[in-house]
């Protein structure tokens, strides 16, 4: 999750106290075009959709914080920059994020989405070059964003985020990706791979490589306070650490309770990595939460919407002073 401006943390606090979820992923399609090693998505999948107006329901009977446009791949979903801006007229206020691999995203329909309201465009990056289309198995994927970032105004390009998720075999390119943001002008933000998409453990950081990524971790962490362009939290970076430290686990997920997912038929999941069907938010805190165990995972958005009060609110007003003064 990047920077919030500060009349968004307000409701952060509220949502926070409250008990009900800082972040919905709205995984409007199951459906993929690309064929990440790291992800189960990508085959073709017949499924039911949701009318815009039960996703309207469900956002304003949850009241987040913020909404990510995701999926499978979000641009595949027919009709999105009319959601975009149903559910920013009818769940206000919200932020509302783009989370995209842009092998689709074109300038014009990147123009079309910020012009319905959404607030920050998240854009998959698993390595600084080339080697990014082998992973994805998109021919051309990073030179595509890449052209599209440069068409960008220089404001405009802080709307952007670059998102990777660091694993065996890419976590020592997290320090040259998050030069590439700052080259680009826009931002970076990093998470821990898991295996409960594709059950494959080969892209575990373990062994001796734990204490290299635990150096890789403080060199982000001093990058970003020299150049303030990775808003991905010191507490969150150095609890990946722990997480690969502890073979993949790191205390018991508040999926449901701090974060949720809406599937593309309109049910609700606690996470997109436990896909369930519950028919409201009560149904699943009852049913899955209260009695959930999990620990394998530390994504972006559990990590983020697991932050300490204090943390959640210091992260967010340190970085956009640290972006004031860049």
């Amino acid at each position: 999750m990047g920077p919030l401006p500060l009349s968004s943390v307000a409701h952060a606090v509220a949502n926070y106290v409250l008990r009900r979820p800082l972040c919905l992923s709205f995984e409007l399609t199951h459906n993929c075009n690309a064929r990440c090693h790291h992800c189960h998505r990508g085959e073709t999948v017949v499924e039911r959709r949701a009318t815009p107006e039960r996703l309207l329901e469900v956002c304003r009977e949850l009241r987040p914080l913020v909404a990510i446009m995701s999926g499978g791949e979000p641009l595949l979903y027919p009709g999105l920059p009319d959601l975009v801006r149903l559910l920013k007229a009818g769940c206000a206020p919200l932020r509302v994020f783009l989370n995209t691999n842009a092998a689709l995203l074109t300038r014009p329909r990147y123009d079309e989405l910020v012009d319905a309201g959404v607030d920050e465009v998240l854009i998959s990056l698993d390595y600084p070059d080339e080697r990014h289309d082998d992973f994805r198995a998109i021919p051309g994927l990073f030179g595509r964003i890449q052209a599209l970032v440069g068409t960008l105004p220089p404001r405009e390009r802080q709307r952007v985020l670059l998102t990777t998720v660091l694993h065996a075999e890419n976590f020592r390119e997290a320090l040259p990706i998050a030069r590439l943001a700052l080259d680009w002008g826009v931002n970076a933000n990093f998470s821990a791979y898991t295996p409960l998409r594709t059950g494959d453990r080969r892209l575990m950081i373990a062994g001796e490589d734990v204490a290299g990524f635990r150096e890789v971790v403080e060199e982000l962490i001093a990058f970003k306070k020299e150049h303030g362009n990775v808003p991905t939290s010191d507490w969150v970076m150095r609890n990946m650490v722990q997480f690969y430290a502890n073979g993949g686990r790191l205390g018991r997920c508040r999926a449901g309770r701090r974060m949720a997912v809406v599937n593309p038929d309109g049910t609700l999941s606690p996470c997109g990595l436990h896909v369930r069907d519950y028919a409201t938010h009560a149904a699943l805190k009852r049913e899955f939460t209260a009695r959930n165990d999990c620990s394998e995972c530390y994504t972006s958005t559990r990590g983020n919407s697991e932050r300490p009060l204090r943390n959640l609110v210091l992260d967010h007003v340190n970085h956009l002073r640290r972006r004031a003064e860049g």
